[in-house]
C-alpha cells in the first residue's frame, strides 16, 4: 500500500521534525519563569483556570473567610471602614451638568433643569421617612455605605431598583439590597454554558438575568424555614429601565462574579492574627506575677517512702501538715502583703519577656503590605502618622487617591448611576420635573439626561494653607476651576456660591465687610526647594 509523502523544493521527500512540547518539565526554559528545573520554580505548578471557574466553587468559601476576620480581627475591620469612609463617607452629593446641544437646550434652560434636577434628588435622597430604601432604615447615604460595605467585603454589591406606587411614597422607585450570597444557581446546581454561578447570560455574554435565593443559606438552618427557592430577576425592563444592580470590578475576561479586595492578603491577616495573639497571650501570662512552690524533700525520701512504712508515715504526715497549712494560710503575694510558706519551702518568680523585640518592626511590614492590597496608605489604616512629614504624606495622598478616584468612580457607573436613571424617568414620567417643549425626550436620549457626576468625600489637606493658596494659584492661572477645586473637598461649587451671596447680603445688612481673604495673604517670602523644606521638617520634628 503506497503512501503519499511531501516533498521539499528540490524534490526530495521531506523529514519529519522533532516537536518539543511547550514547557515540557525537564527542558530549558528561555524564561526561568517558566523553568521546571530552577529549585524556586520547580514544584510550582499552578492550576490554569479562567476568570471564572476559579469562582465558582471557591468563592463561597473565600468570602466566608473575608467576613469571618472583618468581624473578628481589628485590622481587617479597620481596612474595609477606613475605606468605605475614605470612598462614601457621609453619602455622595449630585452634580448634574447636562450637555444642552445633544438635549436641544439652551444654556438658561439647562442651567436651570440641572438644579431642579439636584433639588428634586436630594429631596427623595434625603427624604427622613426614608422611602428610598426598601428596609426604610436609612437616606440613600446609608443604603449606598452598605452597598459598598458588601462591594468590599464580599467583591460585589447587589440590588433591585423596584418600583411600588401603593407604598404611599412620593415616587414609587426605591432600592432593595440583596446580600450576594443569595446570587446562586437554582438549587446549588452546577454551572451552564448561559448560567454562570446564578448569573444567567445572553449569547454575547452579558449578563441578562439574576436567579436570587429567597432567603440567605444561612436563614434555612436559624428560622427552620421550608425547602429554598429561586426567583428569576431580569437585569433591565423591556425598554431599558434597570432592575437589577450587580457592581464588581472584573479582573478577567470571562469573569461574573467579583473579589474581596481582601482576598489576596487573606493568608497573612490571618497568620497576623494568630502571632499577635500568641504575643498577647504570652505577655499576660508574663505579666503575672506568677509563684512556684519546691517541696524540701528529695528523691531518696520519696524513694523511701515507697518501701518502709515508718517512712512513708513520716512523709504522709508532712503532707498533711504542709496542706492544712497552705488550707489555713494560702501562699498570696498581693500588693502590700506578704504570706508566710511551709518551713523549707521556697518561691520562683519568672521573668517576663514578651513581647519580643522584633514584634513592632514585623508588624508594621505587615500592616504596610495589607494597606497596599486594599489602596490605602499605612497612614490611613493605622491613623499612625508619627513617621512622616508633610512632602511624604502629601505625595502618598496623592497616589492613593488616583486608586480611591477610580474604584469610587467605576463603583458611581454600576451602582448609583443607575438608580439615578430609574429615579429621574419616573420624576420625567410623572411631570415633576417638567420638560422644555423643544427638549429631547428621556425615552429618546436616556444616557444624555441620566449625565451626572457624584461629589464623594473630600481628599483633605495636609497643609491647609499651602493647599489652599496653591488651589487659588490654578484658578487665576486658568488651570482649573471651581466645580473641581470644590469636589475635591466634598464640596458642591453651586451651593459654595449660593451661601457665600446669602453670607455677603447678610453681612452687608449690618454693615459688615465681607471677608475676601487679603488680610490672609503673606508678604513676598523666598521660594522654598522641597529639599530645603524637607531638610527643615526633620529639623522641626528632631526639636519637638
Amino acid at each position: 500500500m503506497s503512501t503519499s509523502v511531501i516533498l521539499d523544493h528540490n524534490g526530495r521527500p521531506m523529514q519529519r521534525a522533532s516537536v518539543r512540547q511547550r514547557g515540557w518539565p525537564g527542558s530549558d526554559s528561555a524564561y526561568q519563569a517558566a523553568s521546571y528545573t530552577h529549585p524556586d520554580m520547580s514544584d510550582w505548578v499552578p492550576r490554569s483556570v479562567s476568570g471564572q471557574s476559579a469562582l465558582s466553587i471557591e468563592r463561597d468559601v473565600m468570602v466566608d473567610r473575608v467576613q469571618d476576620i472583618a468581624r473578628n480581627d481589628g485590622w481587617a475591620s479597620a481596612a474595609m471602614s477606613r475605606h468605605v469612609d475614605t470612598i462614601v463617607g457621609s453619602g455622595w452629593d449630585i452634580a448634574v451638568d447636562l450637555p444642552e446641544k445633544t438635549l436641544n437646550l439652551s444654556q438658561e434652560q439647562a442651567d436651570e433643569l440641572s438644579d431642579e434636577i439636584e433639588e428634586r434628588w436630594t429631596e427623595f435622597a434625603s427624604d427622613p421617612a426614608f422611602w428610598v430604601d426598601a428596609k426604610r432604615q436609612g437616606p440613600m447615604a446609608s443604603v449606598l455605605g452598605r452597598a459598598y460595605r458588601h462591594r468590599f467585603g464580599d467583591g460585589e454589591a447587589l440590588a433591585e431598583i423596584c418600583w411600588d406606587e401603593a407604598r404611599g411614597a412620593p415616587y414609587g422607585t426605591f432600592v432593595k439590597l440583596i446580600d450576594p450570597a443569595r446570587l446562586s444557581n437554582p438549587f446549588d446546581q452546577a454551572d451552564t454554558p448561559d448560567r454562570r454561578d446564578g448569573v444567567e447570560l445572553d449569547r454575547y455574554g452579558a449578563a441578562d438575568a439574576y436567579w436570587i435565593r429567597t432567603q440567605h443559606p444561612d436563614d434555612d438552618y436559624v428560622w427552620g424555614s421550608s425547602l429554598p427557592s429561586w426567583v428569576r430577576v431580569p437585569r433591565e425592563t423591556e425598554w431599558g429601565r434597570p432592575v437589577m444592580v450587580h457592581a464588581f470590578e472584573a479582573d478577567r475576561d470571562g469573569q461574573f462574579r467579583g473579589v474581596p479586595p481582601l482576598a489576596p492578603i487573606l493568608r497573612k491577616l490571618k497568620q497576623m492574627t494568630q502571632y499577635d495573639e500568641a504575643e498577647l497571650k504570652a505577655a499576660m501570662v508574663n505579666a503575672v506575677l506568677a509563684a512556684f512552690i519546691t517541696s524540701p524533700g528529695d528523691h531518696g525520701e520519696i524513694a523511701e517512702a515507697l518501701t518502709d512504712n515508718e517512712a512513708a508515715e513520716r512523709w504522709d504526715k508532712r503532707t498533711l501538715d504542709r496542706f492544712n497549712a497552705y488550707r489555713d494560710a494560702p501562699p498570696k503575694i498581693p500588693a502590700g502583703m506578704a504570706h508566710f510558706l511551709y518551713p523549707g519551702d521556697s518561691v520562683t518568680l519568672t521573668q517576663p519577656g514578651h513581647p519580643n523585640s522584633g514584634f513592632e518592626a514585623f508588624f508594621r511590614a505587615a500592616l504596610r503590605n495589607v494597606a497596599s492590597t486594599v489602596g490605602l496608605t499605612y497612614e490611613q489604616l493605622t491613623m499612625d502618622w508619627s513617621q512622616v512629614n508633610y512632602s511624604s504624606a502629601r505625595a502618598a495622598i496623592l497616589e492613593i487617591w488616583r486608586g480611591l478616584t477610580a474604584r469610587k468612580d467605576m463603583f458611581a457607573a454600576q451602582f448609583m448611576n443607575q438608580v439615578y436613571r430609574a429615579w429621574l424617568e419616573e420624576a420625567f414620567d410623572k411631570r415633576i420635573i417638567r420638560l422644555p417643549g423643544v427638549a429631547v425626550s428621556f425615552e429618546a436620549a436616556p444616557a444624555a439626561w441620566s449625565r451626572v457626576d457624584w461629589i464623594g468625600p473630600a481628599r483633605g489637606w495636609v497643609d491647609p494653607e499651602k493647599e489652599a493658596k496653591a488651589a487659588g494659584l490654578r484658578l487665576d492661572l486658568g488651570i482649573s476651576h471651581l466645580e473641581k477645586e470644590c469636589a475635591e473637598q466634598g464640596m458642591d461649587w453651586k451651593q459654595v456660591a449660593r451661601k457665600r451671596a446669602r453670607e455677603r447680603r447678610f453681612l452687608a445688612s449690618l454693615g459688615l465687610s465681607f471677608p475676601t481673604g487679603d488680610a490672609a495673604k503673606p508678604e513676598p517670602q523666598k521660594t522654598e526647594t522641597s529639599d530645603e523644606r524637607d531638610a527643615r521638617e526633620r529639623q522641626e520634628a528632631k526639636a519637638a
